[in-house]
């Protein structure tokens, strides 16, 4: 099914799994679930079977279909006694992002340093990580472990040290913003691991103003894929980088908050900050040009 609702005529052939993906209009989730039966029956590319793994990283309703298929390829398995099951080939690395889930991914080139450090705010500790091309990831520790970040980074190729000096500069920025001194940032960001359509929802976001708020699908349009909303909201559940890349602006169509990567009271303490004051189950009015 397309993302306007049509049914397609045809299956999109398992090959054409990855452009189909990145064509306006269309959703990739729905590229995604298609393309499911054949990566759980091991049909795929190596290449194609990453762009299943990675796109279940970051939506959370995919992994959760992916799942049902894994569930239901098990018991079939299970009610023919005819044919042995086949072991899968072991992955050459694995994403720990989840407990108890391993799945291949891509080899990568040798990784590189990203110096991280532990900083005080008014929601909470973050632990911040930059590279040598600029801020890679600002977590919300209390909602996630350090372990999990360093796995996260690491994942995205990057080698995690301490080095609390390099956090310094996104550090004060941050605390300017905190104290409504600064309403742009001007620290390089580095996007590094994510895909080309997580780019494209980031860079995107990144342009919506200090004090302005606009819809998930407006940003789906403004990246040349309408009707991609939900597509774009998991997107920005993986933002890397929140605060410096505004996706607490971003809310749904029908002007309610929404929901954030580090929590809805965040989302509203963020939006206070820029002039929103958001009581809860409450409306925010979006910009005009959402």
């Amino acid at each position: 099914m397309t993302s306007n609702g049509q049914q397609r005529s045809t299956p999109i052939p398992p090959t054409s799994i990855i452009s189909a993906a990145q064509q306006p209009g269309i959703d990739p989730c729905d590229i995604a679930c298609e393309a499911m039966p054949a990566y759980v029956m091991g049909d795929l590319t190596p290449t194609e079977n990453f762009f299943i793994v990675e796109h279940t990283q970051w939506c959370g309703d995919c992994d959760d279909m992916l799942g049902g298929f894994h569930r239901v390829n098990t018991l079939l398995e299970r009610l023919d006694p005819c044919q042995e099951p086949v072991d899968p080939p072991a992955p050459r690395f694995t994403l720990n992002r989840r407990p108890g889930r391993s799945v291949s991914r891509a080899p990568q080139s040798v990784a590189r340093r990203a110096g991280y450090g532990r900083v005080a705010s008014p929601v909470g500790p973050l632990l911040i990580a930059v590279t040598d091309q600029g801020v890679c990831d600002i977590c919300f520790a209390r909602g996630e472990t350090e372990t999990h970040f360093l796995d996260d980074l690491r994942q995205r190729g990057f080698a995690p040290e301490p080095d609390q000096a390099a956090v310094e500069q996104v550090r004060r920025q941050l605390d300017e913003y905190f104290q409504g001194r600064r309403s742009a940032f001007d620290v390089a960001v580095d996007f590094a691991g994510m895909t080309p359509f997580t780019k494209s929802v980031l860079a995107a976001t990144a342009e919506v103003p200090y004090g302005e708020l606009t819809s998930y699908g407006e940003i789906a349009a403004r990246i040349g894929q309408p009707g991609a909303s939900r597509a774009v909201g998991n997107a920005l559940s993986r933002n890397p980088v929140p605060v410096i890349v505004p996706c607490h602006r971003i809310i749904r169509s029908d002007a309610s908050i929404g929901k954030y990567t580090g929590g809805v009271d965040i989302k509203r303490t963020l939006l206070s900050i820029e002039g929103h004051v958001a009581p809860r189950a409450a409306q925010l009015p979006l910009s005009s040009s959402a």
